[in-house]
């Protein structure tokens, strides 16, 4: 089955550790559907990297919903789950080729 098949097929897409939230966004926002949502786990850097990755959502069709704390035992460093609401159709352009999203983050 081709990455097509599973075009905006999903309520949630969800990742850890994969990559910048705007390569992230354009790996999952194409398989949430319209009505989804996509969730990352981010480190400290999860508020800024929402904060810049907003128009990579918005071009791909999300928008951000909410960042949630996380407090993990025995990790002295704060996690953020980072909550994307799939509102529009992602454009047929995406997501690119492998290794463009990479080399080119929107």
């Amino acid at each position: 089955m081709t990455y097509l098949a599973h075009r905006e097929s999903y309520d949630w897409a969800v990742a850890r550790a994969v990559a910048n939230l705007n390569i992230l966004s354009e790996y999952l926002l194409p398989l949430v559907k319209v009505g989804g949502t996509m969730l990352a786990q981010k480190g400290e850097s999860g508020p800024v990297e929402a904060q810049s990755a907003e128009k990579a959502m918005k071009l791909l069709g999300g928008k951000l919903k909410q960042l949630i704390p996380v407090h993990l035992p025995g990790v002295a460093d704060d996690r953020f789950l980072v909550l994307v609401d799939k509102v529009a159709a992602t454009p047929p352009k995406f997501p690119r080729k492998a290794g463009i999203p990479m080399k080119m983050p929107l």
